[in-house]
Order: structure tokens, then sequence, then C-alpha cells
């Protein structure tokens, strides 16, 4: 039996990683992202292995999602892995942040997660099998300064999680969070690139800054986090659920 893992945010970075992961593993995997052309691109990526199916389109609108599910469900007939991975907020301290902007904050990202969750879980239920792996962050367990609506956010994805995996666990239906720390990826080259307009620093000494704070003294591989979420779909994590997992190089743990 070939598997079924729909990946959101697929078109690049800890997405597309993690799309190439699965499918290098035999997955038939389903890519979603807003761009089709990178979506394409990802796709040839993975030629040898099963398909890839490209699905263009914006998680944040629920009619889109209502179409996607349906389109994912009619075609396959089967999911078994759903991993939710969407951008959170823009930055910003409480006492600048309007309240009108919690609303879309949770539109961004947390409906998405619930929204697709509520779609598929009742598949994989009904299967017998099922992995939900949540791409969320630190900041909803330890807050910055900087990032209210980021931890905010989280931190409702991460309860919501132990709810669902507490819900699902008799079905074989899993459901954990991995929260990236700080990993190579184009967010991370945005942060080279502001640090040396604003800081006046080179790249190296702004890659010495974002290292500060990281027991392993540099940022991760969008391949390491793809390769938790891999045994995270696997078979071999089945007695795993509810659980927090950051892929930090021990930067939370420092905090």
């Amino acid at each position: 039996m070939t598997r079924v893992a729909v990946v959101l945010g697929a078109s690049r970075g800890i997405g597309r990683a993690t799309a190439l992961h699965l499918s290098a593993r035999g997955y038939v995997t389903v890519l979603c992202a807003r761009g089709e052309d990178a979506l394409e691109k990802v796709a040839g990526e993975c030629a040898g292995a099963p398909a890839a199916h490209v699905f263009p389109g914006d998680i944040t609108s629920r009619s889109f999602r209502g179409e996607f599910a349906g389109e994912v469900q009619r075609r396959f007939g089967r999911v078994d892995v759903l991993v939710n991975n969407a951008p959170g907020p823009a930055p910003g301290a409480f006492d600048t942040v309007d309240i009108g902007d919690i609303g879309p904050a949770m539109e961004q990202k947390l409906v998405p997660y619930l929204d697709l969750t509520r779609s598929f879980a009742p598949v994989m239920a009904r299967n017998g099998f099922g992995r939900i792996i949540n791409i969320v962050g630190n900041l909803g367990r330890e807050p910055s300064p900087d990032m209210f609506l980021s931890g905010l956010v989280n931190a409702a994805i991460a309860n919501a999680s132990k709810y669902l995996a507490s819900h699902y666990a008799r079905h074989n239906v899993t459901v954990n969070c991995v929260h990236p720390g700080t990993i190579r990826t184009q967010r991370y080259d945005r942060a080279v690139a502001h640090l040396r307009q604003t800081g006046g620093l080179s790249d190296r000494e702004a890659e010495e800054r974002l290292a500060r704070g990281i027991p392993m003294d540099r940022p991760g591989q969008a391949d390491e986090v793809a390769a938790v979420i891999g045994f995270l779909a696997s078979d071999e994590s089945s007695y795993l659920t509810g659980q927090q997992i950051s892929v930090d190089g021990g930067q939370l743990s420092c905090v």
C-alpha cells in the first residue's frame, strides 16, 4: 500500500524539504502552496519516486480549503499524513498590535491547520492510521517581546494539537508539533540581509549574531527538520503523540 502525504507550504524551505524527504521514502505526495511554478519545480525534483501532485492555492481561503480537501479525497480516496505548514503573522510588540489584528493572525495559521485537520482526520480514523504534524515554532513555548501575535497563534496551535492527539489516539492517528529554530531558509536569508542593511554588518557578522544563543553555534538545515517530520510520519513513531518537539540546536533550553 502506498501512503498519501499532504504537505502544505511545499514550494520552499521546510515544506519543500519535507516533500522531497517523504517522496524519496515512497509516499505519494500532494503539494500545496500559492506559487504553481515553484510547486511544479519541486514536483519535478520528486521524479523517480511515486508521483507528486500539485495543488496551487491559498490555504487562508476557506473556499479553497474546502475545494482542496474534497479534490484530494476524490482523487486519492485516502490521506495518511498531513503536514500543516504556514507562515505566522508579522512581528510586533503587544503595545503596537491592534486588537483587530488578532483575528486575522489566527485566520492565517491556526484556522487553516484546524480546518484541514477536520477534513482529513476522519478519513485517517476510518482507515485506522494517520499522522498529523503541525509545523509551529518555539514562540508558542517561549514568547519574544517583538513577536506577540506569533507567540499567541503558536501557543493556540500547540494547545489544540494536544487536544486532538487525545481525541484521535484510539484510531491510531497521532498529532504532534514540530518547532523549528533558526533554520537556513529564505526567511533566514532575509534576516541576514536585514542585519546587513540596518546594522552595517557583513554577512558573516550577521550570521554570527543570529547564531548567538544556539549551543550548536549554527543555523539548522531544512533537511534536518524534514528528517524529524519524516520520523513522525512513519510507523516507527506509532506511540508518540501530543508532543512538542523543538528542532533548534538546543536553543530553547538556553532561553
